[in-house]
């Protein structure tokens, strides 16, 4: 199929946008001429199946052998033309998908999610930052970056995304990032074929239970009775000869009926956990051979490839057989095949063989899948966003973070402000202070998801970072909880205690990075600058370092006497009776506030102080 070779000076030269756009017409167009050939196709089968009708009634009411061998001949040209059907069908299927992914691209660029996988499903209430960040969501980091299509890559993407990966394999990811992100034609191919197949989102946690089960011994040497319908068959045909009686015959059949009822539990078990399984094993096999096809030359890359080679071959047969197992859900199927022939036996034999054979790499294959999918997630996103940098990760004696025009990725880039931001050390915190709605909150977040990013092996949304690893911490969103009983304020205390605990626990090769967001609001405002004041002393000589943001002045007054705290503040103006923003950080403390200006606004009658 055409489409834009992925060349440098084609990716120089061609905006994420116009490439896109690009692959959609061209995706539409021979869209359009594989449905006219499958139509075709289409209408050619349906006349040689009347010819085959025809040549039969005359080979029934004339008796001419030579009708019946032109009957045959065509039928012969059905299957063919069937197959071609078949083809001309999963080509015009994988342009739709091509169509659907560019579509989809688009709108990512401009911020309008169309996936209904959102990530949720993955999130946890208590995660040290994931809530904060709005690392899962509707409109949240996961939608933004998130171009899995199975199961087993969205989980492993959310996990990436919620746990710092180690230096070595954040340097490897780097690396092999640059290089996929150089192919976006290949990672498209990989999304369309994984769309050919509706079951490639199905969850395989079955699939690792089964593989972990042993069989009672028992019944794995009962499988030699699946070679008795040969017994049976005999029978059959001596019966049919005249030379034994036919009961023989039905009796050996009524003990097929014996043997299914003997291994009816483990059958029905494993059909009831694995149904349409399959399909889905399949789907893993088709990329998985994708994924050995390309000569990246990346350590990451071959690191994984290495174990898969021989998983496609290997996970197709297992897809066949759990899709021979699914026969047995077609009642005709069991009558006419399945009792004669013990097909059940004959599959769980099978897939017990199989087990034995592959079953201890069955994990490190899911792996390798798992990552090459997680992995073409965040090169497209490199791909979508070119100006975002690869930022510098290194280990450091404590916290480091050296950035410049820092922004966040999930505001639109016309609307984006960025940011210079430097800390360096454990035990610093930087106070935050401005009026309401001047950027405090959006800028901890900016901090705190581009650590995530650069953490995960991902390009950030910066003209240049540098950092160390880190433990992401955030208090932000902190509710009330009518489950547990518990106030707002006291949900935030707790969440202080894990920060504490944390910290305390914390190295120099991993401290915490914390982002404190209205520290303590839920108590009044001598409570909340002493519990302020005694939190930061108390993080100073812990391996940690963050941001806190505050409306309290007397905390910034207070941290300009100490050598570990600094002040930074965002500003608003009033100008013809309306409130404006540049949402700049600058040095210092807040002088200037909102409130009063926002009530007045609103109708309510402040005085002039």
């Amino acid at each position: 199929m055409k489409q834009l070779k992925p060349t440098d000076s084609v990716l120089k030269e061609t905006s994420p946008a116009d490439f896109f756009a690009e692959q959609l017409r061209i995706a539409t167009e021979q869209e359009q001429r594989a449905q006219s050939r499958f139509n075709g196709l289409a209408i050619g089968r349906l006349a040689i199946f009347g010819g085959i009708l025809f040549f039969l009634w005359l080979w029934n009411s004339q008796a001419e052998p030579l009708y019946g061998l032109v009957a045959l001949g065509l039928s012969g040209a059905f299957v063919v033309v069937m197959k071609f059907q078949q083809t001309a069908r999963r080509q015009r299927n994988f342009l739709r998908n091509l169509q659907a992914i560019n579509t989809d691209e688009l709108g990512r660029l401009r911020y309008q999610f169309q996936r209904p996988e959102t990530g949720e499903a993955f999130a946890q209430p208590n995660h040290v930052y994931a809530v904060d960040l709005d690392i899962f969501g509707k409109h949240s980091l996961f939608s933004l970056i998130n171009r899995t299509r199975t199961d087993e890559g969205s989980r492993r993407l959310a996990h990436w995304l919620t746990q710092h990966a180690a230096l070595d394999e954040i340097l490897l990811r780097q690396e092999a990032v640059a290089e996929l992100q150089a192919d976006p034609t290949w990672r498209q191919r990989w999304e369309a074929t994984a769309l050919l197949h509706t079951h490639a989102a199905q969850q395989v946690g079955a699939l690792r239970e089964w593989a972990n089960e042993r069989m009672d011994t028992t019944l794995q040497k009962s499988f030699l009775w699946r070679w008795w319908p040969l017994l049976t068959a005999l029978l059959g045909g001596l019966a049919w000869a005249s030379l034994l009686p036919g009961w023989l015959f039905w009796l050996s059949l009524l003990w097929h009926l014996v043997l299914i009822r003997r291994f009816q539990e483990p059958i029905q078990a494993l059909s009831l956990r694995t149904t349409d399984l399959g399909h889905t094993l399949i789907a893993y096999a088709d990329l998985i051979e994708l994924a050995n096809e390309v000569p990246f030359r990346s350590r990451w890359w071959k690191l994984r490839q290495t174990p898969a080679q021989q998983a496609g071959r290997a996970i197709r047969q297992l897809g066949d057989w759990f899709a021979r197992l699914d026969y047995r859900l077609h009642p005709f199927f069991m009558v006419l095949i399945g009792i004669p022939f013990l097909w059940d036996l004959h599959c769980l034999a099978a897939l017990e063989s199989w087990k034995k054979e592959h079953g201890a790499e069955l994990e490190s294959w899911l792996d390798s899948l798992a990552d090459f999918e997680a992995l073409s997630s965040l090169a497209g996103f490199a791909f979508a966003h070119p100006d975002y940098p690869m930022p510098q990760v290194a280990w450091e004696d404590g916290v480091l973070v050296d950035a410049q025009q820092l922004g966040h990725p999930l505001i639109p880039g016309d609307k984006r402000v960025p940011n210079d931001f430097v800390l360096a050390g454990t035990g610093h915190t930087t106070l935050i202070t401005g009026s309401n709605m001047s950027g405090k909150s959006t800028f901890l977040r900016t901090v705190g998801i581009n650590l995530v990013l650069a953490q995960m092996g991902s390009v950030v949304c910066a003209q240049k970072l540098t950092c160390s690893p880190v433990q992401v911490f955030s208090s932000m969103r902190t509710q009330d909880s009518l489950e547990e009983s518990t106030s707002s304020f006291y949900a935030e205390l707790k969440r202080l205690r894990q920060l504490l605990e944390l910290s305390a626990a914390a190295t120099s090769t991993t401290p915490i990075f914390y982002l404190l967001d209205e520290i303590l609001k839920g108590t009044n405002s001598a409570d909340r600058h002493r519990g302020a004041e005694a939190l930061i002393k108390q993080l100073h000589p812990m391996q940690a370092s963050g941001l806190v943001s505050t409306h309290d002045l007397e905390l910034g007054n207070w941290g300009a006497e100490q050598a570990f705290v600094r002040n930074c503040h965002f500003r608003s103006d009033v100008q013809d009776g309306k409130l404006q923003f540049d949402y700049s950080l600058y040095e210092g403390i807040c002088r200037s506030f909102n409130a009063s200006e926002l009530m007045r606004m609103m109708g309510i009658a402040v005085p002039e102080s």
